[in-house]
């Protein structure tokens, strides 16, 4: 049976548009996703050698379209026409899918030895437990606002109430909590008496319920998560001092502000702790920005 040679064109042409169709949502999800995660050094190296490959792939499926549509025929001006054969073409696409290739392994190797060499391959795939705390037959001391992200200052030389204060005072009186921290969990269960409530321990070792504290990615993750899912929920990050050693401000603040914009849409209550003479006054000031100060 003979084949016309335009359905040659037509099969080419379909596929090629429909190729060009899903490169383009590839790349409309990629750039939301890069959005999303917090990366640095060479991190974002890896990330954008990754991109430069689906970028190539949506590249190649449009000059292929055009030369299929076209029949290879390329008008130059009035008076020359480019054509292109088959040869050529196969050459095209050999050499970007090369590229395409090369771009896929540079991008992964980066981003595997950057997680090798930082020991922050933790992610933590189990969900954060929604568990109530036991409450308090005591009053609630402190009215805290739904839909708020408080700042407050780490300093108790001058007797001033603390975050934890006022995290201790949501979670015993009927709401669901969280706690990311630098600190040791068994010995903040100890001090502060809080028995279920779950606890995110901030450390470079590898060990249960432990978080790099250079993985910004997976801490927005957990918080959101726990708010999403927790609803009316109330999260103690304690010492945000602690991240920007591992991390560049503004990363930790891009990351503080996703969540915050989470708080408000679930009424939430988070709260940051931090040591004001940890961070230049600029840094404090941006961070008074974007938070409510709380003032006892």
């Amino acid at each position: 049976m003979d084949v016309l040679p335009g359905d040659f064109v037509d099969l080419p042409f379909t596929l090629n548009v429909f190729t060009i169709i899903v490169s383009l949502a590839a790349v409309y999800y990629w750039v939301k996703l890069f959005k999303r995660i917090s990366i640095s050094d060479r991190r974002d190296e890896g990330w954008m050698w990754i991109f430069a490959s689906v970028l190539m792939v949506l590249l190649l499926n449009v000059s292929t379209m055009l030369l299929v549509s076209t029949s290879g025929r390329i008008p130059v001006d009035s008076y020359r026409v480019f054509v292109v054969d088959v040869k050529t073409l196969e050459f095209v696409n050999a050499f970007s899918r090369t590229v395409m290739a090369l771009s896929m392994t540079i991008g992964a190797y980066m981003l595997y030895k950057s997680m090798r060499s930082r020991g922050d391959v933790k992610f933590m795939f189990s969900p954060v437990e929604h568990v109530m705390e036991d409450s308090s037959t005591s009053e609630q001391k402190f009215d805290l606002k739904s839909g708020c992200s408080y700042l407050v200052s780490a300093d108790q030389e001058d007797g001033s109430v603390s975050g934890w204060d006022l995290f201790v005072d949501l979670v015993t009186h009927g709401t669901m909590g969280l706690v990311v921290s630098r600190h040791h969990p068994p010995e903040l269960r100890d001090r502060y008496g809080l028995v279920k409530t779950p606890m995110v321990w901030l450390t470079q070792e590898k060990v249960d319920d432990s978080l790099h504290p250079s993985d910004l990615t997976e801490l927005s993750h957990i918080i959101k998560e726990f708010i999403w899912k927790g609803g009316e929920t109330a999260v103690l990050l304690d010492g945000i001092e602690y991240l920007v050693l591992h991390n560049s401000f503004e990363d930790v603040l891009k990351t503080i502000q996703g969540v915050d914009d989470v708080v408000v849409q679930n009424k939430s209550c988070l709260i940051l702790t931090i040591d004001p003479s940890a961070v230049s006054e600029q840094e404090f000031h941006l961070l008074k920005r974007e938070l409510n100060e709380y003032m006892a």
